[in-house]
């Protein structure tokens, strides 16, 4: 390895992820990347990496490396540094089995293929691995599995990892068992092959040393290059562990002579167990052996192919939309943690992590598993939204009590993380529980959150400038602190929704009040939200009177989260000229990718992964605009043609990113869900031929 040990671990997109929707590994998150789809790295290989369990904000291990010595030509190959392609995919659109392909070649012109399928197990909380190495001839070979210990909570980004890992050689089999300092987490790795559960050399190493006995495993291994394990039993601090696998074609896996064996291909199952308790972890482990790959899998499909049966099949015929469609469900079903709210997505941009709920998303979530007919997970995140209710006397760092509102994002145990005040994150889960109720014409759903949904309206309610319009708060794009559009747009659609649900339930007094004031608040929409004569011309802009953001100004630029106020908030109807004025503008090429029709948050924009202003675009931002060309009649077909060409704009799995380069190609920040949501959310309004889940109207 040619560089320290941040290259082990690397923040990375990643092109699939993989959960359960029932069972105990509804709490396991697995992600899946393949390198050579990143134009920013030079590596070529696809890998497991940041796998966690329990809880989707608690890593366990960073990535699972296979890799090959040969010992004719003296030579290491790793699958992700070493592989000159690989591909990384799921076994179908609504069964999200991994699948990854990694070809190997080595300094005589020889070729291996290192093929995997992973699920997570449905009775256990554990992974599967099927492994398949197919190499030109039987030569002797070792073949290691070398993985990164991440068994961290919480502050992925300045953790400081210590965990303890030790070797057990239990009667039938080895295990490799590691825990936390909390000595609370456990995670336990085993591997068969031919029935036979031993290592070949195992070792637990410190990451990032280089030399002596506490050395590393991938030092050990990749970089001394020799074939040979100093083997160890424990070890406490940043660690990685490792096994072998020799591949010998003079004898068979139990070590007896066989000079007719065959050892072009060599196939074994690696096993993760996952537990509170070391015996737990193991145990785990070791069952998801005892049951083996296929009827792992069949449990897998059967689970999956049940969830689907329970929502809307995709609606359109055509294959290529409704593949995306059903692929877009069966990720933010993956991303349901099982505390029942779906986090924002598995990645890493700029090393911190999105593997946190934001409300805001969650909203946006809901609205289209509602739409695709998900009414019960729809109720879980709504459910949600309420447990993780600020309802008490509680100051952030501006002194604002926050009573009535929700913090930035959580961690999924339901504390807070970042804690700035965004208005949508307000206004929207009032939104969310007001369309969870005029979907279902459930009165109960209407009665179970309406306590949440009244202390959040009365939050918005004194949250009045005094001159008719809402106060400052953060934008969405958690940039810019000001009267932001789009925020101001979800606190008036929060107390519409509020007013239609209170005088459902005869609170007639409140129903007006909040109407009223929703209402003052539109008339002075333009007057703080529109600009004109600015650089770009006639448009809505980020935010009002701002504070932070970087150039062009706040006030000065177009924003895509403006389109929001006429879907799903309706604050702006269709019909609206600052509007139509506004997406007009978004065919500049200052705001939108040169080379696809993908539009950006705004012009300038340095959320990239270089931290400059790059060309390229956010596929949930074209599809606002989208909706607004379609019903301005900007662009009628607009909706239809996006849902076609956002096709083009995913990984290899097929998953909708965050962003885009501007030619189209992922760019970073794969699977985010709110972008999964939008495609839904578009196929949905299409097929009913309006807007699916607008806010009451004044």
């Amino acid at each position: 390895m040619d560089e320290p040990p941040a290259a082990f671990h690397v923040a990375s997109d990643k092109d699939a992820l993989m959960s359960t929707p029932t069972g105990d590994s509804q709490h396991t998150m697995v992600t899946a990347n393949s390198y050579a789809d990143n134009p920013r790295t030079e590596w070529n290989g696809a890998l497991i990496e940041e796998t966690s369990a329990f809880r989707s904000d608690i890593e366990l291990f960073y990535n699972l490396h296979t890799l090959v010595w040969d010992r004719r030509l003296g030579q290491t190959l790793d699958c992700r540094n070493d592989a000159t392609t690989s591909d990384v995919d799921w076994q179908s659109n609504q069964v999200p089995e991994l699948d990854l392909t990694n070809q190997l070649r080595f300094t005589d012109g020889t070729e291996a293929t290192i093929s995997q399928q992973a699920i997570a197990s449905i009775e256990r909380p554990g992974l599967l691995i099927r492994n398949t190495a197919d190499f030109a001839d039987d030569r002797e070979r070792t073949i290691f599995t070398v993985s990164k210990l991440g068994i961290t909570a919480h502050d992925h980004e300045h953790h400081e990892a210590e965990q303890t890992a030790t070797v057990r050689h239990e009667d039938d089999c080895d295990v490799i068992v590691a825990h936390d300092d909390d000595d609370y987490r456990y995670i336990a790795f085993a591997q068969e092959r031919d029935g036979e559960r031993r290592f070949d050399g195992h070792r637990i190493g410190i990451a990032g040393v280089s030399d002596g006995p506490d050395r590393s495993t991938w030092t050990e291994i990749y970089e001394q290059n020799n074939g040979w394990i100093d083997a160890n039993e424990t070890a406490t601090g940043d660690l990685d562990i490792g096994f072998g696998i020799h591949c010998d074609p003079s004898v068979d896996s139990a070590g007896d002579a066989d000079s007719n064996a065959d050892r072009n291909t060599v196939e074994w199952l690696t096993a993760v167990g996952f537990g509170k308790s070391e015996q737990a972890a193991v145990t785990h482990a070791r069952e998801a052996l005892d049951a083996g790959y296929e009827a792992e899998k069949d449990a897998f499909v059967d689970a999956w192919e049940e969830w689907h049966e329970t929502v809307t099949t995709a609606p359109t015929g055509d294959e290529t939309i409704d593949a995306l469609y059903d692929r877009s469900m069966t990720s933010i079903k993956t991303a349901q943690d099982g505390c029942c709210a779906t986090i924002a997505g598995a990645f890493k941009p700029h090393d911190m992590t999105y593997k946190f709920i934001w409300p805001r998303d969650q909203v946006i979530i809901v609205q289209a598993l509602l739409a695709a007919g998900a009414t019960d997970e729809a109720a879980l995140a709504v459910n949600w939204l309420d447990r993780t209710q600020i309802t008490e006397e509680m100051y952030d760092d501006r002194g604002i009590d926050r009573r009535g509102t929700w913090w930035q994002n959580y961690y999924t145990t339901g504390e807070s993380h970042w804690r700035a005040l965004q208005l949508d994150q307000v206004g929207g889960p009032i939104y969310a529980h007001w369309l969870l109720w005029s979907e279902t014409d459930g009165d109960g759903f209407l009665d179970d959150h309406y306590k949440m949904s009244k202390r959040a309206a009365a939050f918005l309610l004194d949250w009045d400038n005094g001159w008719g319009f809402p106060k400052p708060h953060q934008d969405p794009w958690e940039e810019v602190w000001g009267h932001t559009t789009e925020g101001s747009a979800a606190a008036i659609a929060g107390l519409r929704c509020m007013a239609e649900m209170a005088d459902k339930k005869n609170e007639s007094e409140f129903a007006d009040q909040c109407r009223e004031t929703a209402n003052t608040w539109a008339s002075n929409f333009a007057t703080y939200c529109f600009k004109t004569n600015t650089p770009y011309g006639d448009h809505y802009v980020t935010a009002d009177k701002p504070e932070g953001g970087s150039g062009p100004s706040p006030d000065q630029r177009p924003d895509a989260a403006a389109f929001m106020a006429y879907w799903p908030w309706n604050v702006l109807s269709a019909d609206d000229e600052e509007l139509i004025s506004t997406v007009e503008l978004a065919d500049d090429t200052r705001w939108r990718a040169v080379d696809t029709p993908c539009l950006g948050r705004y012009p300038g924009d340095r959320y990239t992964p270089t931290g400059r202003p790059e060309d390229g675009g956010w596929p949930l931002c074209e599809a606002y605009a989208d909706m607004v060309r379609w019903q301005t009649g900007v662009d009628e077909n607009a909706v239809e043609k996006h849902l076609t060409e956002s096709t083009e704009w995913t990984t290899t799995a097929d998953l909708l990113p965050e962003r885009v380069d501007g030619d189209g190609t992922v760019a970073w920040n794969s699977n985010l869900q709110w972008s999964q949501a939008m495609y839904i959310l578009l196929v949905e309004s299409h097929a009913r031929g309006e807007p699916f889940g607008l806010a009451p109207a004044e």
